[in-house]
């Protein structure tokens, strides 16, 4: 009798432990379909830590090369009643290119440039990746954020192959700020 009493409590604590888990999270990471054939740059994975002082987005590529034309859009979403992002991080995916952060208005990116702490990082070769880490005083150190990655390639000219991570204006699970980043 004295087991099952034990047995019934540690199921209920446990139980409680899992029903009362948060619902959000410190970082998010995802793995991204290979669905954008034409281009050499489809995104393959997507990982955002929301840290004390940054907020980390690290985008892995199917083959990010120095020659490519494509571009990078990375919408930050910090106020989950607006639509859209309120910040976006756009740059080139080729040797040479420069990036900015900017306002958003839904999601596009405007013309008012954010003067703060922020870079962007491009690994060629093995790690196919671009590493983009924005200071949370450029956000206005929010609670929680959100993510959402685009990738724009014109493939010939004529034709532009777009992929987007989670899925075409769709947003990570709200990220909340943590200790690490």
């Amino acid at each position: 009798m004295r087991s099952r009493t034990a047995l019934t409590a540690v199921c209920a604590v446990v139980l409680a432990s899992l029903v009362a888990a948060p619902a959000q999270a410190e970082y998010y990471s995802t793995s991204d379909p290979a669905d954008a054939n034409r281009s050499l740059t489809d995104i393959r994975a997507v990982r955002a830590k929301h840290g004390a002082a940054n907020v980390v987005v690290k985008v892995r590529f199917q083959d990010l090369t120095r020659s490519s034309a494509a571009g990078l859009s990375v919408f930050i979403d910090t106020d989950r009643g607006e639509r859209g992002a309120e910040y976006v991080l756009s740059s080139g995916l080729n040797d040479g290119t420069d990036y900015v952060l900017t306002t958003a208005a839904g999601w596009r990116g405007t013309a008012e440039r954010v003067e703060c702490d922020y870079e962007a990082t491009y690994n060629w070769g093995i790690r196919n990746s671009v590493r983009v880490r924005i200071d949370r005083e450029c956000l206005q150190r929010p609670s929680a954020v959100r993510v959402s990655v685009k990738m724009a390639d014109p493939t010939d000219g004529s034709t532009r192959v777009v992929d987007w991570s989670p899925e075409r204006r769709r947003w990570s699970l709200p990220i909340e700020s943590g200790l690490g980043a």
